[in-house]
């Protein structure tokens, strides 16, 4: 016989949760307890990193997420610690990271009808009538557990969702009184990863493969456009291989993740803006705004192809951006197909074509460089750096593998000043 608590810090290990990143309060009391447990017993338990802050926890989780691609367990007090964590729960829905945060609840008991009732007067303070508004908006499922006999199935049921693509947080609210009811350990089964996993996104139907492979040998200026294609390396690998191949120009328009190499012939910089007018055929790949309206508007009789993790935006109220075709896909697998398909068809008149296409492209390369370089050539004056000549500075000390981390936002021009051309060596934006 073991609470509930003791389940549950099973069940997260058994859903690959290793690492909790905390900021604890009274509703965690029992998950402290067994806890202290394991360690003293030498049982296996997530190792536990205490946070000052939940928005410094919310986006350690995220961090982790970001570079292994394996979602982790964030431990926050009540409504004031779930409020807190509501700014990194938007980053994470956006940029589609799994993180399961997890909050205590007041204890429902008021007058010691159950062990872990409440006993302090924060308990009845702390008690809103619906927690889950505060993150609704930026999780893709929330629940409470409503007994320990089922820790480990709703442990896996968080983990299969937020792993699922499209990838993102997830939300579980935990009575106080739940985690301390005892439950022998032959009641509370588990659900193994095999058959209850989350559901990956594969390749394009085969009549898809051959459309966009007969597209891109057809078009004159074809154009791709993306922003986080990059959150898979062997996307990158995919993209800039299908882009050699058929000549294709890459923006990547503001990038959330690094998704070609930008000493690549093919990268053609973060503004789609000068390259619409001509173009033709334009791929859109793992993006969500691929150009502002309000100033740009490519041109009436461009073929537009979407393949993405969510083409149809599902969390954004509006979005209006047209394509003759969307489908939702992994574009790793799918530009692996795509230029599969296009080998088989290409003939030597198409590879003259397309070197002839391409034969000015490392000028526009060099010209494009200079312009970056131009508006980093003077550090400024003596009340203010020029943000492009620091990031400039800071790119020629960084190593390939180096990774940054763009918080610029406005600034964000500037931090394109340093030179990435490794998958996972840029995220952010």
């Amino acid at each position: 016989m073991h609470t509930s608590a003791r389940h549950f810090i099973d069940g997260l290990l058994e859903s690959g949760i290793d690492y909790l990143f905390s900021n604890l309060g009274t509703d965690h009391v029992t998950l402290v307890d067994e806890l202290a447990q394991a360690q003293l017993e030498g049982r296996a338990a997530p190792q536990v990193v205490l946070c000052p802050h939940e928005n410094v926890a919310i986006h350690m989780a995220g961090g982790y997420a970001a570079v292994t691609g394996r979602g982790q367990g964030v431990m926050v007090h009540v409504d004031a610690g779930t409020a807190n964590a509501a700014m990194g729960l938007h980053n994470l829905m956006r940029a589609r990271l799994p993180v399961l945060l997890m909050a205590g609840k007041s204890p429902f008991s008021l007058h010691g009808e159950l062990p872990g009732a409440r006993d302090n007067y924060v308990h009845y303070v702390q008690d809103p009538f619906d927690i889950g508004s505060l993150v609704r908006p930026y999780v893709k499922w929330e629940y409470n557990l409503p007994s320990g006999v089922v820790a480990k199935e709703v442990l896996r049921r968080a983990h299969t969702v937020m792993h699922s693509e499209p990838a993102g947080p997830v939300y579980l609210t935990l009575p106080r009184e739940t985690l301390i009811e005892p439950w022998p350990a032959d009641r509370v089964r588990s659900y193994p990863a095999e058959r209850y996993g989350p559901a990956q996104q594969g390749n394009l139907p085969p009549e898809a493969v051959q459309q966009v492979a007969r597209s891109l040998m057809q078009a004159r200026h074809p154009l791709v456009i993306t922003s986080y294609l990059g959150r898979k390396p062997e996307a990158v690998q995919a993209l800039e291989a299908l882009a050699l191949l058929c000549g294709i120009r890459v923006v990547e328009f503001s990038p959330s993740w690094l998704c070609i190499s930008r000493e690549s012939p093919c990268f053609f910089g973060f503004d789609p803006a000068p390259y619409l007018p001509d173009t033709d055929l334009g791929l859109l790949l793992d993006i969500d705004v691929p150009w502002l309206p309000h100033a740009t508007q490519p041109r009436e009789d461009t073929q537009w192809l979407h393949i993405d993790v969510d083409p149809i935006k599902k969390d954004f109220p509006m979005w209006g951006f047209a394509s003759d075709a969307r489908w939702p896909a992994d574009c790793a697998t799918s530009l692996r197909a795509i230029h599969e398909a296009v080998e088989s068809l290409a003939d030597e008149a198409f590879h003259a074509r397309i070197r002839e296409r391409m034969r000015s492209w490392p000028d526009q390369h060099t010209q494009r460089r200079a312009r970056w370089a131009s508006a980093a050539a003077e550090a400024g004056g003596t009340d203010a750096l020029n943000p492009a000549w620091v990031c400039a500075a800071l790119g020629r000390r960084l190593a390939p593998e180096d990774v940054v981390i763009n918080e610029g936002i406005r600034n964000s021009p500037a931090v394109m000043q340093i030179p990435r051309s490794l998958p996972m060596s840029f995220l952010g934006g």
